[in-house]
């Protein structure tokens, strides 16, 4: 009897990892936006790179704190608390400060997405001017599923993003721009 408890668990898997539809996947989503701002890249660049304190610039965020690594360096967690209360967990996976450029993901906590890896860029323009840009890719929650729940479809969540993103960049070129 005990091997048919350890037999069937094991068809279960094998079953469900053979299936076609258990396989599906949700596309994954992306959304990009950028914003030049009247200042120099240098004074854009120490504020976008900080990367402990994004409650500074994202008005999503009621507070962030690094915890874990150093500021700036590969590595390093911070944790984010949403106006909602919700909270976080966020990894620096590349940082490069000659290209002032950085990307970051998931790494616990209450995530809007699945498979989320963002990037954030800043490019000299000349002339103190600044463009920021500001990319993602992701897929929702339940990316195995063919129907995503209420509030997690894919065009809900694009949204979703590109409205964040958006009003995020506008706040921090008003922020740097009146400073």
């Amino acid at each position: 009897m005990k091997k048919l408890f350890t037999f069937v668990p094991a068809l279960a898997l094998a079953c469900l990892f053979s299936s076609p539809s258990a396989l599906s996947k949700a596309p994954e989503l992306s959304v990009a936006h950028s914003i030049e701002i009247d200042a120099p890249a240098g004074k854009v660049w120490e504020v976008v790179s900080d990367f402990a304190a994004l409650d500074y610039w994202f008005p999503y965020i009621e507070s962030s704190r690094l915890i874990f690594g150093e500021n700036r360096r590969v590595g390093c967690m911070r944790e984010l608390r949403r106006l909602n209360g919700t909270r976080v967990e966020e990894k620096l996976i590349a940082y490069d400060p000659w290209n002032m450029t950085y990307t970051y993901t998931y790494a616990g906590g209450q995530p809007l997405v699945s498979d989320y890896f963002a990037t954030m860029s800043v490019r000299d323009l000349g002339n103190d001017k600044t463009r920021v840009e500001w990319s993602a890719r992701f897929r929702r929650l339940t990316y195995w599923t063919d129907q995503a729940p209420a509030g997690q479809e894919d065009k809900t969540l694009i949204a979703a993003f590109n409205r964040i993103y958006s009003e995020s960049l506008a706040h921090l070129k008003k922020m740097l721009e009146t400073r």
